[in-house]
């Protein structure tokens, strides 16, 4: 089994989680500066480590966890 963890962060994969983040961040008009920022970088970044590495993937994780 292969994990994320085994396969290092490059360009494309990196680019996936910060669009993933400014997209969630745009669509649930949270600050990416301030805490709730802070707590879904943190939700992104672990999601992604966990194998979640397309930019839909973890957007897709964001809207299921985000009840308005």
């Amino acid at each position: 089994m292969t994990s994320a963890f085994d396969k290092p962060i490059d360009a494309t994969s990196d680019s996936s989680l910060l669009e993933a983040f400014n997209e969630a961040c745009e669509q649930h008009g949270i600050s990416p500066d301030g805490e709730d920022g802070s707590d879904l970088a943190t939700v992104l970044s672990h999601a992604f480590e966990r194998g979640i590495t397309s930019k839909d993937g973890l957007v897709a994780l964001v809207l299921s966890l985000i009840v308005e």
